[in-house]
């Protein structure tokens, strides 16, 4: 038992630094779906009583789009922005689309079917002007394209082992500190 659970302390502690965030900060979940599910899920729920509003892009991994559906039979409503034939948001329908009672953006960072890479410095400006949390998922994207979280505005990442070489059946949650989620 203590030696998997250094395994697991020195890995969360790796993961920190490619991130650039606090090891505290990482925590290990069976799959990327997980993940996601936990952020709309626990980021709804835990937040429900500043707003019920929640933004993704059309493009979104199915799991994110099926969370959204389902968090609409909840009561919460969901508003998915169109992209342009590449594949990217645009921003100021981004910024048109947040109201006083949004709550989560969420949009993935490299898309798993036509490789765009959002800009997603520029949506976490967008979100935090706003005092709108953001998470993106960045299973296809993690140690392709650097990811400094201390210096883009992201408070939710999602990164799958099995994306990096890494055993299936394990995947990263980065949850900023101070995030209100509740836990799945």
């Amino acid at each position: 038992g203590v030696t998997a659970s250094q395994a697991v302390e020195s890995a969360r502690q790796t993961f920190a630094n490619i991130l650039n965030v606090k090891p505290k900060e990482i925590i290990f979940t069976a799959s990327a779906t997980e993940s996601n599910n936990t952020v709309l899920k626990g980021i709804a729920f835990a937040n429900k009583s500043r707003g019920r509003h929640i933004i993704i892009s059309s493009i979104e991994h199915d799991c994110v789009l099926e969370s959204a559906n389902w968090l609409k039979t909840q009561g919460f409503e969901i508003t998915q922005l169109s992209v342009d034939k590449y594949g990217f948001i645009n921003l100021d329908e981004l910024r048109k689309s947040i109201r006083h009672d949004t709550i989560l953006v969420s949009i993935i960072h490299g898309n798993n079917e036509i490789g765009t890479i959002q800009d997603i410095q520029s949506i976490g400006q967008i979100c935090h002007s706003r005092g709108v949390y953001f998470h993106t998922d960045a299973s296809q994207s993690f140690t392709k394209v650097p990811l400094d979280l201390s210096q883009l505005n992201i408070d939710l990442l999602t990164a799958s082992s099995h994306k990096i070489y890494g055993p299936k059946g394990a995947a990263l949650l980065y949850i900023k500190s101070g995030t209100r989620i509740t836990p799945l």
